[in-house]
């Protein structure tokens, strides 16, 4: 892992009344992490000018991670994708399942999240700050912009037997176990061993803050070279943290999200294909090749 760096999360919002789009600042170096935090609207002027003075004296990031549907080469699709079947079918439909892009409200967020990382990628190339390249195989792009999920990203995490009962506040209450139980501080030690964090994550009660932290964290997974990819080469893969540390099963050894998994890409790669012809290709990947396929 790199001794210093920063990573963007965006929790992505689309509001016309308030501020719902949250963006997070993930920096450490060799002794501390810290993170910050900006809203902005959907206007495009305020965002442009919320993104230039929340970056000003980042040069440099790592990774821009992202909680909306994006493609390869951030083209907009009107279907539903393989990240979000894997992660809809079985045990996955009552933890948080992310929507379908194919919906209208998945359209919505789908077209926010593409309109945020074309704003990211117009100050990369004008050279105002650079996003590194990206380092995993089948990127969407050739910097390291990815999708983030923060209620799976979270959920598996947790064991199954500690999964709380959820409404439509999955994120939250993933957030409050893991912080709890220290879940979110032993990822960051994996991640970023031997540093100090320097916020109090119990204190951040913001939905939308903490759901960018979420974010963030899943980008520093990529850069950390230990993320899992949930989706498709074409349509992109929703991001996940490591599998050391993944949360264990009340029936299986290997953990509930892995067993859910191999059910679900075995499953859409022989039956959703006459659906979307991407879903085929539908697999679970580490950072440099194939792990379920």
């Amino acid at each position: 892992m790199i001794e210093q760096g920063a990573v963007l999360g965006i929790d992505v919002g689309f509001s016309a009344r308030r501020e719902t789009t949250c963006l997070c600042l993930l920096r450490w170096n060799v002794s501390s992490i810290t993170f910050s935090f900006q809203k902005v609207g959907v206007d495009t002027a305020k965002r442009v000018h919320v993104l230039d003075t929340f970056l000003t004296g980042q040069d440099h990031i790592d990774a821009v991670a992202i909680d909306g549907p994006l493609t390869r080469g951030l083209r907009r699709v009107p279907h539903y994708r393989s990240a979000e079947a894997l992660l809809s079918r079985g045990v996955f439909q009552k933890r948080g399942k992310p929507g379908q892009t194919s919906s209208p409200t998945g359209q919505r967020l789908h077209h926010h999240a593409t309109l945020l990382a074309e704003m990211i990628l117009e100050r990369d190339q004008t050279g105002s700050i650079v996003i590194s390249r990206a380092s995993h195989i089948e990127p969407i792009h050739g910097t390291t912009i990815i999708e983030a999920f923060p209620n799976q990203f979270l959920a598996v995490l947790i064991h199954e037997s500690d999964l709380p009962p959820l409404r439509r506040d999955a994120s939250d209450r993933y957030w409050e176990v893991l912080v709890k139980s220290t879940g979110l501080t032993v990822l960051l030690s994996y991640l970023l061993p031997s540093r100090t964090l320097s916020t109090n994550l119990d204190r951040i009660k913001d939905h939308d803050q903490r759901a960018a932290a979420v974010c963030a964290l899943t980008g520093l997974t990529v850069v950390a070279g230990v993320a899992v990819g949930v989706g498709d080469p074409e349509d992109g893969d929703i991001f996940l943290p490591p599998t050391a540390l993944w949360g264990g099963s009340q029936s299986r050894q290997q953990p509930w999200a892995e067993a859910a998994l191999r059910e679900n890409v075995a499953a859409l790669r022989t039956s959703g294909a006459s659906l979307v012809p991407a879903h085929r290709l539908a697999r679970a990947r580490f950072h440099e090749k194939y792990w379920i396929h």
